[in-house]
């Protein structure tokens, strides 16, 4: 009998996300680059709806997939890959609100929800951190540009 294949380590993440009822956003550059921008990363960021005093439990999800608390809020996957979660993003209203105008994505065959491009160039502009800002320009050229590709796309199928 063959062996059954292995659950890359972030699908497991969100799957053990899900069963926890666990809700997340995915955010950040990653999220930014699923929306088309051309730019790179090699983290993963989730906004977690989950109070902060209870961190904990995502410390007993990333150890029981085998993963390493790197810090309090950054996680490493049995496979090298980073997870960094926040529990308030900077620069958006609450999580529910946000969560309401985000759009369902597939990550890792699961389905998360997707903050849009407009509201991760909000967050990286309060941010103020200088990687952030650096970042901004490509960011609202992506936005303009699928903005226009949008209409476009509107106005071919009326």
């Amino acid at each position: 009998m063959p062996n059954k294949p292995s659950i890359r380590p972030l699908s497991a993440f969100l799957k053990a996300l899900s069963q926890e009822k666990i809700d997340c956003i995915l955010i950040g550059m990653m999220a930014a680059v699923e929306q088309g921008a051309p730019l790179s990363t090699v983290d993963y960021d989730f906004w977690i709806n989950l109070s902060e005093r209870r961190y904990l439990r995502l410390h007993q999800i990333v150890r029981a997939l085998k993963g390493t608390v790197v810090a309090p809020t950054l996680f490493e996957l049995s496979d090298g890959t980073q997870v960094n979660v926040v529990f308030r993003a900077d620069g958006l209203r609450s999580f529910d609100f946000e969560l309401k105008n985000c759009h369902l994505g597939k990550l890792a065959g699961h389905r998360v929800q997707v903050l849009g491009l407009q509201r991760i160039i909000a967050s990286k502009r309060a941010s103020g951190r200088p990687k952030d800002l650096a970042t901004l320009p490509v960011l609202e050229d992506t936005l303009r540009l699928s903005d226009r590709l949008k209409k476009k796309t509107k106005r071919s199928s009326l």
